[in-house]
């Protein structure tokens, strides 16, 4: 028999979660339900964890999933962390970016060919050939001036890029990491302590059982093999998680990560 202060069980956990991307992906199918089915998991994401601890305040606030509100306390090392993981981060994630799609749409497929075919195998069969082939016909070599923003980010004499910055960190970052890290990852730990350490960081199971799930949560948005992929980000978030404490250090590098990619895409295969 468990008392309220026992954390909660690694099956509930990953049976919430579970629950959660079935029941968005049964919103796709409901008739006036598809269009609130992203609203619907972020409420989800936000809300769920607390309510689960809503018996164990202390528990939710060392989880930062609660008591009083699903939104962490703001943390500004966490900020500074954040912001000296994408100095370190992103310049190279952009020259592999700028390589790998030169390759792909050069015809040196190599690098994706595994992917494809193993899908072949999968109900998403093509998805990912298909999502290739389209973004690789606007496809323009990068030059190391030109930067293109999304139209988006051009809305309303640049407004827009307020708004997508919002909109990344609270409707995006902020509830993914606080489902996926904050409960899911902390759940997983207090059953799988850590065992090993990277940069002085612990991290083990927890870390990366909560980015499998991270990962395979993402093919219900969009049923393609190469989205699994986000694995390997997860795992930094995670790191992040650990490193300062805060889940704001994941979701500001997670936010920011986000809109680098919006900016790499449309510069690299610009609309129309």
């Amino acid at each position: 028999m468990t008392s309220p202060n026992d954390p909660p069980k690694v099956s509930t956990a990953l049976g919430v979660a579970a629950a959660v991307y079935v029941g968005y992906a049964l919103f796709g199918f409901v008739p006036g339900l598809a269009d609130v089915r992203g609203l619907a998991l972020v409420a989800a994401f936000y809300f769920v964890p607390g309510y689960l601890l809503r018996n164990d305040p202390e528990r939710a606030r060392r989880y930062q999933v609660g008591p009083d509100s699903p939104i962490p306390p703001w943390d500004g090392r966490a900020a500074r962390v954040a912001l000296l993981a994408g100095a370190v981060v992103f310049p190279p994630f952009c020259a592999a970016f700028v390589w790998f799609y030169g390759q792909v749409c050069g015809g040196n497929t190599w690098l994706v060919d595994p992917l494809v075919a193993l899908e072949a195998h999968l109900p998403t069969a093509g998805a990912l050939e298909a999502f290739l082939g389209e973004l690789c016909r606007r496809y323009e070599p990068f030059d190391g001036f030109r930067i293109v923003l999304p139209e988006s980010f051009r809305a309303y004499g640049y407004l827009g890029t307020v708004y997508a910055v919002a909109v990344e960190i609270f409707v995006v970052a902020l509830p993914e990491e606080v489902f996926h890290r904050g409960f899911l990852m902390s759940v997983l730990e207090e059953r799988f302590p850590p065992r090993h350490r990277i940069l002085g960081v612990p991290f083990g199971l927890a870390a990366v059982a909560s980015s499998a799930v991270f990962a395979v949560g993402h093919l219900v948005g969009m049923a393609q093999v190469g989205r699994l992929a986000t694995f390997f980000p997860g795992l930094l978030f995670a790191w992040l998680w650990k490193k300062t404490g805060s889940l704001w250090a994941g979701t500001l590098f997670h936010a920011a990560s986000n809109l680098l990619m919006s900016v790499l895409l449309s510069t690299t295969f610009p609309a129309g």
